[in-house]
């Protein structure tokens, strides 16, 4: 039940997405596309109706074809990031803003390929639709799709630069086993140093021991030859005292 979940959360997730990025731009078509501006707050923010061929906040204009083709590889690297990304629950901000960047990507991939001109007539020379604009800062007009994008990025950015430390960062973008393998034999050899060095201490301890009886012994052997050449010395001295009496 968990594996079923892993993917039916992050596909639903990016479903209501892409839908909601869709729908939205639909309405904008079907009641602003004939140059009307809703006020949301007054002059300060509007919803209006902009065809945008380049790419988020209308940069590089009439790129479409190299963003179609760019805009797949880029979901199926982050896909491949997604899959790859630990499924412990410190992680699950880093999932949320993988998910959000593909809904994204997607949204206005769909524009990208499928809303072109009908005079045109050329599939990936689509517009995306914007409609959301800053008036009073006159900031690039954008749309759903690029708020995901950009809100997923600053996470990200934010996660890696001051919540994950460097092994959660390197579990985020590919949870690759070489440096654990590292540490691993880095602590082994380190734990075989340690071993080697008490081995030898105490070899060297034993021996010094061993030293020492044997020291010990040889002192006692010769106190002994000592005590019995002088008594052998005695018992000499008092035959010949005898004798002489």
């Amino acid at each position: 039940m968990k594996k079923i979940g892993r993917v039916l959360v992050p596909l639903v997730s990016v479903l209501i997405m892409v839908g909601l990025d869709q729908w939205i731009k639909y309405l904008t078509i079907l009641y602003l596309s004939d140059g009307r501006e809703v006020k949301v707050l007054g002059d300060a923010l509007v919803i209006t109706y902009v065809q945008n061929r380049g790419m988020a906040w209308g940069l590089f204009q009439n790129g479409q074809v190299i963003f179609a083709i760019l805009t797949p590889i880029a979901i199926a690297a982050i896909l491949f990031l997604y899959v790859r990304t630990p499924w412990e629950k410190e992680y699950r901000p880093i999932r949320i803003a993988e998910v959000m960047l593909i809904g994204g990507a997607i949204g206005n991939l769909i524009d990208r390929i499928f809303r072109f001109d009908p005079t045109d007539g050329k599939i990936f020379h689509g517009y995306v639709v914007d409609m959301i604009y800053v008036k009073a800062i006159k900031f690039p007009v954008f749309n759903v799709a690029d708020m995901f994008v950009t809100v997923a990025f600053f996470l990200m950015i934010f996660l890696l630069i001051f919540v994950y430390n460097e092994d959660e960062f390197n579990k985020c973008f590919g949870n690759f086993p070489q440096k654990e393998k590292k540490i691993s034999t880095e602590e082994g050899a380190e734990e075989t140093r340690e071993s080697t060095e008490t081995e030898s201490a105490e070899t060297e301890s034993t021996e010094t021991k061993s030293t020492e009886t044997e020291s010990t012994e040889t002192k006692s052997t010769e106190t002994e030859n000592t005590e019995a050449v002088s008594m052998e010395q005695n018992e000499s001295a008092e035959k010949e005292s005898s004798n002489q009496e």
